[in-house]
């Protein structure tokens, strides 16, 4: 059984598509018609997809490298649902232990990526309230998306 995928995310650009072929005039039947086209295509397409990639330099290449890991996780496991794991008060402790750390590592100028992500890890360890645990895994991202970027950087691998 064939499953079709939900087209509805690229309606906006189905609409960009439909506008530019409305609004660019053809000369049918001549390569310079098709060259015209193609050529507002290009253009059109370009700037609606660079108004939807995030403007945060590094997060772009991540989203691709996170995607390609999720395709490869989904074909491996398919989807799965587990649950959270998280709450209580021995991961309370656990969370303001590892904040403390980050704060003195922060304070004494020593602070590491490590610190600062294994803080959010366990500050979203201990969240049982589903908006607040999603935000803390939010958070969880975006130091891994910072952290990458700066790997990407050192190696000379930025935007």
């Amino acid at each position: 059984m064939t499953t079709i995928p939900d087209l509805k995310p690229l309606a906006p650009l189905a609409r960009t598509i439909a506008d530019t072929v409305r609004d660019t005039p053809v000369r049918l039947g001549t390569m310079e018609g098709a060259a015209d086209l193609v050529a507002a295509l290009t253009v059109r397409v370009a700037a609606y997809v660079g108004s939807e990639l995030p403007d945060t330099p590094g997060v772009a290449q991540h989203m691709v490298d996170v995607d390609a890991e999720r395709q490869r996780q989904l074909k491996k496991w398919g989807d799965q649902t587990h649950p959270d794991g998280t709450g209580g008060s021995g991961r309370r402790a656990e969370a303001d232990r590892f904040r403390a750390d980050c704060d003195y590592l922060a304070a004494n100028g020593k602070v590491t990526w490590l610190a600062i992500l294994l803080e959010e890890i366990y500050e979203a360890g201990a969240e049982s309230d589903q908006g607040l645990l999603r935000t803390e895994l939010v958070q969880c991202a975006a130091v891994i998306a910072a952290w990458i970027y700066d790997i990407d950087r050192r190696a000379g691998r930025t935007e």
